[in-house]
């Protein structure tokens, strides 16, 4: 047989599967590493969501409420499902700040000195579970600042609000 002549069928039986197996391995690599990148991108948004709305809770909540830290782990209802899952209390931090963004340790006897509230998270990790690949997404400190309204406080010439 000469090096320009064809196989014959009979001896390209197996190719055809070892082809598929060659570019269908890395097509699933593709189609995974898509879908696990955009989890991930999802974890972030939401992460980024729940320090907003974290930061505008502190704005009008009592200090130091617990409900801040949950409302920035979506775990302040039961939303049936875990939004962002090991993402800890721990992780998530709420400052009290002054009218030059400066932190104020003792927030209890400063009260009147509070301008801003800062809630960050830190430390989240996102796994991501792509074959042969061992990746962990750390998307970094997010943090949101909100100018302090209310914090609780409800004035005394006014009837609560209902």
């Amino acid at each position: 047989m000469t090096s320009g002549q064809s196989k014959s069928p009979r001896q390209q039986r197996g190719l055809s599967t070892v082809e598929f197996a060659i570019v269908g391995s890395l097509v699933f690599l593709v189609v995974l590493g898509v879908i696990e990148t955009s989890r991930a991108a999802f974890a972030r948004a939401m992460i980024e969501e729940g320090v907003r709305r974290a930061a505008r809770l502190a704005a009008v909540c009592p200090l130091n409420d617990p409900y801040i830290t949950n409302a920035a782990r979506f775990t302040e209802r039961n939303w049936g499902t875990n939004i962002i899952p090991q993402l800890t209390a721990s992780m998530v931090t709420l400052q009290y700040l002054d009218e030059h963004a400066a932190w104020i340790p003792d927030p209890l006897t400063n009260f009147t000195s509070i301008r801003f509230v800062r809630v960050t998270t830190a430390g989240y990790e996102i796994p991501l579970y792509i074959p042969f690949v061992n990746l962990t997404y750390k998307p970094g400190p997010l943090s949101s600042t909100q100018p302090a309204e209310s914090l609780g406080v409800q004035p005394t010439d006014k009837p609560p609000c209902h």
